[in-house]
């Protein structure tokens, strides 16, 4: 996350309760741990520090863990089995590329985030459109397979941080 979009999240944590699936921390939390796996030991303090601070953010009283319902694990079920690949690319950083195993994961965490949002009414706030317009466009075109839930509202980050 940038600084702009840290500012903006951090400044609306302090007016409205934030949300947060418990699948994005798990992903979060996946990442930081492989990165610290993946980094020179003279660098794992500074990504232990920064899964630390991750946490405490995550822990913060204006921090509400929504948690992964049936209901969401049925949504999540509908949606992977009609969008089963990931339409974006896999990501790079640093010296590596993410595998394709990797980039699947990633994706069916992005998916079980988009089903915590759509089961709770929740607007879903992000910063990859390119995985998340896939699933509302496929919300809005087979909204029978999805009753009682959706739209999936998109609000990105970046223009909010803007």
């Amino acid at each position: 996350m940038h600084a702009t979009e840290a500012t903006w999240r951090d400044a609306y944590a302090q007016s409205f309760p934030l949300c947060v699936s418990v699948m994005a921390v798990l992903e979060r939390m996946r990442g930081h741990l492989l990165a610290e796996l993946h980094a020179e030991p003279s660098r794992r303090t500074l990504m232990e520090q920064k899964t630390r601070e991750y946490l405490r953010s995550v822990g913060s009283a204006g921090t509400n863990v929504l948690g992964f319902t049936t209901r969401a694990a049925v949504v999540s079920a509908q949606l992977m089995a009609l969008l089963p690949t990931a339409p974006s690319p896999p990501q790079r950083s640093h010296r590596m590329a993410e595998s394709r195993q990797d980039r699947l994961s990633r994706w069916r965490f992005d998916i079980m985030i988009a089903a915590t949002a759509l089961v709770n009414g929740l607007p879903l706030i992000h910063n990859n459109p390119q995985d998340f317009e896939p699933l509302r466009g496929l919300i809005e075109r087979m909204p029978e397979r999805f009753p009682g839930v959706g739209p999936l509202n998109l609000i990105s980050v970046k223009r909010l941080a803007a």
